[in-house]
């Protein structure tokens, strides 16, 4: 739960420019092995539903931590610390301080996979 009043278009503004092939270092766990940080994201969507905000993405691969970081960054936008033109020059910054909190895991659910072959 996130006991705030959040701007949802504010939110939506934000997740639009997510979406795209972008190097995702500023989401990513800071301790990752991983170097190759480009990722695709073919969706991002903030629904708010019976009081409820629901923020779907669907990408082509997730680094660690990735959804966790890009739902934190989205609730500050929506709460106002971060504005929603700032998350092109999140991405392209590589820096993972620029970035909204690491949300907790709870509510959070893997809703499908799909295999390309």
């Amino acid at each position: 739960w996130y006991k705030h009043n959040l701007n949802i278009e504010a939110m939506k503004k934000a997740a639009e420019q997510i979406c795209g092939t972008h190097d995702f270092t500023s989401f990513c766990a800071a301790n990752t092995s991983i170097t190759d940080k480009v990722r695709t994201i073919t969706e991002c969507i903030v629904e708010a539903k019976d009081g409820l905000v629901e923020i779907s993405v669907s990408a082509d691969g997730f680094l660690y931590n990735m959804v966790r970081i890009i739902v934190g960054t989205l609730l500050e936008v929506g709460t106002g610390k971060i504005k929603a033109s700032a998350i092109k020059q999140i991405i392209e910054s590589k820096d993972r301080e620029r970035a909204g909190f690491t949300v907790p895991p709870q509510g959070l659910y893997l809703n499908r996979v799909f295999y390309k072959g």
